[in-house]
């Protein structure tokens, strides 16, 4: 079994989902695991067949520049920043395991910070019944990976004000489960201090590599790999092929492309067909959007005639006010 753990530098969310999915579609799993760790600038993402307007405050993640992105993977929809770390485990088709995922993850937490981190039924994590992590995955024909967040020191309050979307849409999209969160520090501090994401990635990424065999990799090296992450401006090589068990990516190789994945085609046009109803006096308008996009509208004849001007337009809810 060859093992490795990429330690990704990149902030930009667009840029590790882009790396997440090349090393899905093109390196080889069988007989091989991989875990990429990284981190991202605010941003909020949501799965694959969501409806960004109705997950989160799309006009004020816009306002404050929080970058809105869709990943390929389903569930539900997180809040990133700095003080979230992101695990993606890479394994082959059979080997792949969500609840062994978040057994380790639990586990290693545990063992470190005598925290008691438990996985329930919707795979996410939770201390006392509040969410620490949210959980989806992606199967494809080569290979499988499950990736999760872990909200270390995140900013919570600023989380709850952005995942708050439009609930009144009529929608078949997949919904997010509103649950309470809390983050690793904020109940490790009761107890001891705090905890950093460097100290975080480094329990993790040590455990992962010991329990899959990998001994020779020491701690100094690890931990060495972890700050010097920040400061590398070498080549980044992503050959699979490669001696050591741990690779450092600073910049995306230029055959790795993510433009698609910040266009409105991907971002908002791949929400499912919606309605929005909208109150104008005792009148009750339905607004129809498909590929992201006003297609029709329904009501009142002389209200309809007001909105015509807005058929074919990107949807906002600015449209209507």
């Amino acid at each position: 079994m060859t093992v490795k753990v990429v330690l990704s530098n990149l902030l930009n969310v667009h840029a590790n989902l882009a790396l997440e999915s090349w090393l899905l579609n093109n390196w080889n799993f069988a007989g091989f695991r991989c875990l990429l760790v990284y981190r991202n600038s605010p941003s909020i993402v949501i799965g694959r067949f969501q409806n960004p307007w109705k997950e989160c405050n799309v006009a004020q993640a816009q306002a404050q520049g929080v970058a809105i992105a869709r990943r390929v993977s389903g569930g539900g929809t997180v809040y990133h920043d700095l003080g979230n770390v992101n695990f993606s485990f890479f394994t082959d088709k059979p080997s792949h395991s969500v609840a062994g995922n978040l057994s380790f993850l639990s586990e290693s937490l545990q063992k470190r910070y005598k925290i008691p981190v438990k996985s329930n039924t919707r795979h996410d994590l939770c201390i006392h019944d509040r969410k620490i992590s949210g959980s989806a995955s992606r199967i494809v024909r080569t290979g499988a990976f499950h990736h999760c967040t872990l909200l270390v020191n995140s900013d919570t309050k600023v989380l709850h004000e952005l995942l708050r979307g439009d609930t009144s849409l009529l929608t078949n999209s997949t919904p997010s489960v509103a649950t309470p969160t809390t983050t690793l520090n904020t109940e490790f501090q009761l107890r001891s201090g705090k905890i950093s994401t460097d100290d975080v990635v480094h329990t993790i990424c040590t455990e992962y590599l010991h329990r899959n065999g990998v001994t020779a990799v020491g701690e100094e090296e690890l931990r060495s790999s972890i700050n010097r992450r920040r400061s590398y401006h070498g080549n980044t090589d992503l050959s699979q092929d490669t001696n050591s068990n741990i690779v450092l990516v600073n910049d995306l190789p230029p055959f790795i492309t993510y433009t698609e994945s910040t266009e409105f085609a991907w971002v908002y046009g791949k929400t499912p067909k919606f309605v929005k109803k909208i109150c104008i006096g005792a009148e009750v308008m339905e607004v129809e959007v498909d590929n992201g996009l006003v297609c029709g509208i329904t009501g009142h004849e002389d209200e309809i005639v007001n909105f015509q001007k807005v058929i074919g337009r990107r949807y906002s809810e600015e449209l209507f006010t």
